[in-house]
């Protein structure tokens, strides 16, 4: 049971570990979503890689709840036994709750300023357009300013 233990207690600083990267992997998000020229292409980028993290945390997840399920009756039976194991335990879920934590709060952030950032980016493109548009009847006028109808002088009159 000592070894189950033992694989519980690496499921946990695993988990924590990716929730640490998730967690910078949001900070770099939040940066990205501040920075004057959004940069889409690297936000993207950094999607992808936290649902790679996401990923290998499920499967984290997944073995420890077999475990834990295996050797929950007979754990709770002799907890005076592993009582060092059981505290380590609980002190990494208390840690990876707190990162959980800040993840939300930094994703939070992270979509109210890409929210801002979207907005920028649309009121761009309408002056884009706008300014395309100027032109392009500035053109047409123009164009049109020069054009001269032919015309002839009939002088037998």
């Amino acid at each position: 049971m000592t070894n189950e233990l033992q694989l519980l207690i690496e499921a946990l600083e695993k988990k924590k570990t990716i929730l640490q990267d998730i967690l910078q992997k949001s900070k770099d998000q939040n940066d990205v979503a501040t920075l004057e020229n959004f940069d889409a292409d690297r936000f993207d980028l950094l999607v992808d890689d936290k649902a790679e993290l996401l990923q290998q945390m499920e499967s984290i997840d997944d073995g420890f709840d077999a475990v834990y399920h295996r050797i929950k009756d007979e754990m709770l039976q002799k907890k005076d036994d592993f009582k060092t194991e059981i505290a380590r335990m609980q002190q990494l879920i208390r840690e990876t709750i707190d990162l959980g934590a800040q993840i939300h709060t930094t994703e939070v952030r992270t979509k109210e300023k890409l929210g801002v950032a979207i907005e920028r980016s649309r009121q761009d493109l309408r002056r884009q357009k706008q300014s395309s548009q100027t032109v392009m009847d500035y053109y047409k006028a123009n164009s049109q300013l020069n054009y001269t109808e032919s015309y002839f002088i009939d002088q037998k009159k």
